[in-house]
């Protein structure tokens, strides 16, 4: 049998192919893409993982971009630290006057509802800030909740702030060491947003009694409906942005993203 040459073989493939071959080659050694996300540990101190209708965001992203993402997660304030240095790019971040000044954000993804959790046997009626006065209010350490809310914090209320476990955070509120928790999601009705938190402190707990399920309400009204971005530091990330700016517009076109997130509802 006559063997030829392996580059002989190579020159009789198709143009099609040697294209393809390449391009899988390009896309094995192609540099992965650094994507921070702020990370959810349990009462343990364990990392959970990232829900699966955003894991499936994040598939769209690299489909759309023919990029991988190395993924990388930390509590806000380091991230947003990590960020500054040129770390990589920011997923779910939104924007405030302190962030427009130095970040460079994406067309937003999705928007995120912000949340007013209290004990059913201490909620109130929330219309605007001013009915947060004198109340301890929860937060995620680090996190941002408008301009408004941050100029307020510390003046017209309280903030306990606190890592980022639904679980333990949900306990201080039932132990009275908070008035309020805030809770972002992108869920747009309240019902949903406790069944959520049920179903979530059953995952971050194993166990949950009843009467636990029954002692926390999510008020009617959210603190306010905040837009989520992709955003990054660095100008060595601008190509980047403008890449996912476009995949945005079109998973917005052909609804492929709502698609995506609604899967989990």
């Amino acid at each position: 049998m006559l063997l030829l040459p392996a580059f002989l073989c190579l020159s009789l493939l198709p143009a099609s192919a040697l294209r393809a071959t390449e391009t899988d080659k390009s896309a094995k050694l192609a540099k992965p893409l650094v994507l921070l996300i702020r990370e959810l540990r349990n009462e343990d101190g364990d990392l959970v993982p990232i829900r699966e209708e955003i894991r499936q965001v994040l598939n769209y992203f690299e489909r759309e971009l023919r990029v991988r993402f190395e993924i990388r997660r930390y509590p806000w304030i380091r991230l947003l630290n990590n960020a500054r240095n040129g770390e990589g790019i920011v997923f779910g971040l939104s924007k405030n006057r302190e962030r427009l000044a130095t970040f460079h954000f994406s067309e937003a993804i999705y928007a995120n509802y912000v949340w007013l959790v209290t004990r059913s046997d201490a909620s109130f009626v929330f219309n605007n800030m001013q009915d947060l006065r004198g109340k301890t209010v929860g937060v995620v350490r680090g996190a941002s909740y408008g301009d408004e809310f941050d100029s307020l914090r510390n003046v017209l209320f309280q903030v306990e702030e606190d890592v980022s476990s639904h679980g333990a955070r949900l306990k201080k509120l039932l132990n009275k060491r908070m008035d309020v928790m805030v809770f972002g999601d992108r869920r747009s009705q309240p019902e949903q947003v406790e069944q959520l938190l049920i179903r979530l402190l059953r995952i971050e707990t194993s166990q949950v009694e009843t009467a636990i399920e029954q002692s926390f309400k999510v008020l009617p009204k959210p603190l306010l409906i905040d837009d989520l971005h992709f955003a990054a530091m660095s100008p060595q990330y601008d190509a980047w942005i403008q890449k996912l700016n476009l995949a945005i517009l079109a998973g917005r076109k052909s609804g492929e993203i709502n698609r995506l997130l609604l899967r989990d509802k």
